[in-house]
């Protein structure tokens, strides 16, 4: 009478499965939210990079000596508005400016040409906005042979410039007048 039947002493009580069920469902459920989590979080990263991209500042550069156009120009083809932090303009590979009015006060008093033609500029400097689909005409000129002439005097003048510029949301790059894209500088 005083034996214990092995297979009572084995058997799970409702007490002891409920107990393992419950156990069971809170790491399921705790797998389950760790999971969600992680899902949430790429799921923010990815409209971090879809805000990005709609509010992405691009400038490009050129000139146009199109029939009726003589100009120098930086433009915004992105779809947000850019922000220039820096600029940086050298002539010589020894002079810097930081706008576009003291480059052409230098070129002017080097060159006598632009004592005696017309020409219209902006000023482009450090703080400056330039809106999405928007234009910056650094100089633009009557004709196409003045402008020619004030393309030799930059290139004489071994002419560089670098602007940084940013979006709404702090992005920065860098546009330098020799190369055709921007280069992405911070996240």
């Amino acid at each position: 009478m005083g034996k214990k039947n092995k297979s009572t002493k084995n058997r799970w009580s409702t007490d002891r499965i409920i107990s393992s069920s419950a156990f069971f469902i809170s790491v399921v459920s705790l797998i389950a939210l760790l999971y969600q989590s992680y899902l949430a979080r790429e799921e923010n990263k990815l409209i971090q990079k879809q805000q990005s991209a709609t509010v992405m500042p691009y400038l490009t550069q050129w000139f146009d000596d199109s029939e009726g156009n003589h100009k120098m120009v930086v433009g915004n083809d992105g779809v947000g508005p850019a922000f220039v932090k820096a600029f940086n303009i050298t002539i010589n590979e020894n002079q810097n400016f930081n706008n576009t009015d003291d480059l052409l006060q230098e070129l002017t008093k080097t060159n006598k040409f632009l004592d005696t033609v017309n020409y219209l500029y902006s000023t482009l400097t450090i703080g400056t906005l330039i809106p999405a689909n928007e234009t910056v005409e650094i100089i633009s000129f009557d004709n196409s042979e003045e402008f020619k002439t004030f393309r030799t005097i930059l290139y004489r003048n071994k002419f560089d410039f670098e602007i940084t510029y940013e979006d709404v949301y702090g992005t920065q790059w860098t546009l330098n007048y020799d190369e055709d894209v921007p280069k992405r500088i911070t996240e």
